[in-house]
């Protein structure tokens, strides 16, 4: 409808920018979570590839100076693995919030889009009486004519 004016139009369109806003922001939290999920990984399989080198070593026969560099290795990973997955958490915890700004955002969007259908269906509704009570008219005034 050409005429119908909805008067939120601007705040509708502050709302619609608002939320790409935060899903950008969403999005550069999720790849900041997926890159410390990507660390912990990565910290993991170090840990699981040492272990295991000293295994085999510990078969052949291992110097017990080259045991404490493994051993003191080891520990570091376990420190990292520890402060990794604290990141990882904080990461999570941002995305969730991110998350549930979005969502409480989108959903004032759509109470406002609603509100415009509604004033949309409401001026359609005016304007289908407006014709229908013109077409009425002219339909009088024909009958009136037509009769002596």
């Amino acid at each position: 409808m050409s005429g119908f004016k909805f008067a939120l139009e601007a705040l509708l369109s502050h709302r619609l920018h608002h939320e790409e806003i935060i899903q950008k922001e969403l999005s550069v939290c999720g790849c900041r979570l997926r890159d410390e999920k990507t660390i912990l990984t990565r910290i993991h399989q170090d840990k699981d590839k040492a272990i295991k080198d000293v295994h085999q070593k510990q078969l052949h026969g291992i110097a017990i100076s080259e045991h404490i560099l493994y051993a003191n290795f080891l520990e570091g990973l376990a420190l990292n693995m520890v402060v990794q997955q604290e990141k990882v958490k904080d990461s999570e915890k941002k995305y969730a919030q991110k998350r549930d700004v979005l969502i409480e955002a989108v959903k004032k969007r759509k109470t406002i889009e609603n509100l415009k259908e509604k004033g949309l269906a409401t001026y359609s509704r005016e304007m289908l009486k407006l014709d229908q009570d013109f077409l009425d008219e002219v339909a009088i005034c024909r009958f009136h004519k037509e009769t002596p």
